[in-house]
């Protein structure tokens, strides 16, 4: 699916948050900030958080938006910022697709095509094909 504005937007917030969060990733190989808009309409930020134990910045955002009380969810992104200082978006890792799979969220995406080179919106479902599932 094309972005619309709403989601050029969210890039644009999420380009913000990795670069204003910098100066805390000196020291981190990977810095990605990510934002993920609400069906209220609220949106909601989170950093990846590097330790012995990382955590995705879109834990961090969806562990916030919960927080709140948000259970509805329209769009998520995350953006990585490169060794050069340019950002560009990237696609959620296998364990962010499978939170997204267990706690039934089927928002869309916002991912970096790489074969093709471009940027595209697809439900969290298509980005895990066949889920683990206990019978």
């Amino acid at each position: 699916m094309k972005l619309n504005d709403e989601d050029k937007q969210l890039i644009n917030l999420a380009t913000d948050l990795v670069k204003a969060n910098s100066d805390i990733y000196k020291n981190i190989a990977m810095h990605v900030g990510c934002v993920i808009r609400a069906k209220s309409g609220k949106i909601y930020k989170g950093i990846n958080i590097k330790t012995s134990h990382s955590i995705c910045a879109e834990q961090v955002a969806l562990g916030q938006a919960l927080a709140f009380g948000e259970r509805e969810f329209d769009t998520i992104v995350a953006v990585k910022m490169n060794t050069d200082g340019g950002c560009r978006v990237v696609s959620p890792c296998g364990v962010c697709r499978y939170m997204f799979d267990k706690l039934g969220i089927n928002l869309w995406v916002i991912v970096e095509d790489i074969k093709n080179g471009k940027i595209l919106k697809v439900k969290a479902s298509d980005l895990l094909p066949y889920p683990y599932k206990r019978v």
